[in-house]
């Protein structure tokens, strides 16, 4: 009996050494995998328009309408005068914000009689002169509140460039007489083309319409993301014009809002129709644009696996070793799968809230935990891991920085909209500068930020 007794021993004391130094392998089941619906919140927004009139090609317009001989006439006002007027150089185009000055050279021909008596002699006869006066208008232009480009164009008086000679005693020409006369003859001729020019050459309501009704269809901004924009627009406003040399500037602004979303291009709504004109004299505002950036599990987890994978964490005769880790998500919490050897081998669940930080631009879980299944099965096998030992080594190497993506996501758009065609002539023109994260989610394979970006985007059309 005692010889059983011992062989039973021999078999059962190294079995029991065995097991105890063996690693409790761990079966558990982790958290089902879920994420939280992200819809990217539509931003109101300021889009200025730059509508320029090229001076220059306005200048030119108004030549083309005006060549040679512009009058004549003769025997006028019964008296024994003849006067013909040419065109005697190119008219000059000049703008101070909302008015344009035209300076208009004409040459003058006249023939008159002149009639010297003295010494009881008569002495007549006719005589030919020619001179060149520059007369001036002057252009006020409003937009009605149909968007239609109005012009009153007036005279503003004259200079003579070469003021008529006649060399006779006794005679005088009329200087102003003829001055006053070319300016009567002309002024009606000379100031309807120049508001005929106008209104034909610029037409903002139609440009205006246009441009209203092109904004609203949905734009690529970015390939590599996907992210289309559609702006809805609630209203245009117009401040007062403003100049610079060769060019007069009408500032618009749309003001809207601006939706964003990233995938396949969205449906195009009902078209918002054009309101009535709305003046202002405040300055546009910001473009404003929300879009989600992803920061994939995959990243983060990579990030932490730099420093936490082949890590030995100690608790006494305890210890584990990461092997291996990854993220996804569970209910509205990041949850970590740290593959482990050691004293404990197999794969554990935490749980933590997925953290952005403003003031370091930084991904964190915060407050990580075991799982509820996981505590569970190290209840009965590895109680020692859930002294917190573990937790609290690992939470400081749970942080990604986001900077580097934010700042490559606003370098990206923002050299897309340097120059982005709407249509020909038609462009987006600015920058992105500011590029700030409002709010999280957790979708499929990766951390979505709600990022706002804010700049100065402009509408420039090339030439109205």
């Amino acid at each position: 009996m005692l010889k059983i007794c011992r062989a039973a021993l021999a078999v059962i004391i190294p079995a029991l050494l065995i097991s105890t130094n063996c690693a409790a392998q761990l079966k558990i089941e982790g958290p089902v995998e879920s994420y939280t619906p992200s819809a990217i919140s539509p931003a109101l927004s300021e889009l200025p328009v730059i509508a320029e009139i090229d001076i220059k090609a306005l200048e030119s317009s108004i030549n083309k309408r005006f060549n040679g001989l512009l009058y004549e006439g003769s025997n006028i006002s019964d008296r024994d005068l003849t006067i013909k007027v040419w065109k005697a150089q190119n008219f000059s185009v000049f703008v101070n914000n909302d008015e344009i000055t035209y300076r208009v050279p004409l040459r003058i021909w006249s023939r008159f009689s002149w009639k010297v008596e003295k010494f009881g002699l008569s002495v007549s006869d006719n005589y030919e002169a020619t001179g060149v006066i520059a007369l001036v208008y002057k252009t006020k232009i409003i937009i009605d509140n149909n968007w239609k480009l109005q012009s009153k164009t007036t005279s503003s008086g004259y200079t003579w460039i070469e003021t008529p000679k006649i060399n006779i005693v006794g005679v005088n020409i009329p200087v102003k007489s003829l001055a006053d006369f070319a300016l009567a003859r002309t002024e009606t001729m000379i100031t309807a083309q120049i508001d005929k020019t106008l209104a034909e050459s610029f037409k903002l309501d139609s440009y205006v319409s246009s441009l209203w009704n092109d904004i609203q269809k949905p734009m690529q901004m970015d390939t590599t993301y996907n992210l289309w924009i559609k702006i809805v627009p609630r209203e245009i406003l117009m401040s007062p014009f403003s100049s610079q040399p060769g060019r007069l500037k009408i500032p618009l602004a749309f003001s809207g809002i601006v939706e964003s979303t990233m995938g396949t291009a969205p449906l195009q709504s009902s078209p918002v129709p054009l309101p009535l004109l709305r003046k202002t004299y405040a300055q546009p505002g910001n473009f404003n644009i929300n879009l989600g950036a992803d920061i994939t599990f995959e990243q983060i987890s990579k990030v932490a696996a730099e420093t936490l994978v082949g890590q030995t964490f100690k608790e006494g005769r305890k210890s584990v070793t990461v092997k291996d880790l990854s993220m996804y998500s569970s209910e509205g919490r990041a949850v970590l799968a740290l593959d482990v050897t050691g004293s404990v081998k197999g794969r554990i669940f935490l749980t933590g809230n997925m953290v952005y930080n403003k003031d370091s631009l930084t991904l964190s879980v915060t407050e990580p935990e075991f799982d509820i299944k996981t505590r569970n099965v190290l209840l009965k096998s590895a109680s020692w891991l859930l002294h917190g030992m573990i937790l609290k080594k690992i939470t400081p190497y749970l942080t990604y920085n986001v900077a580097a993506d934010l700042e490559g996501i606003r370098s990206d758009i923002d050299s897309m909209l340097k120059k982005y065609s709407l249509y020909e002539g038609v462009s987006l023109e600015g920058a992105l500068d500011t590029i700030s994260v409002t709010d999280l989610a957790l979708v499929p394979g990766a951390v979505r930020l709600q990022a706002n970006l804010r700049g100065n985007i402009k509408i420039k059309i090339g030439e109205l």
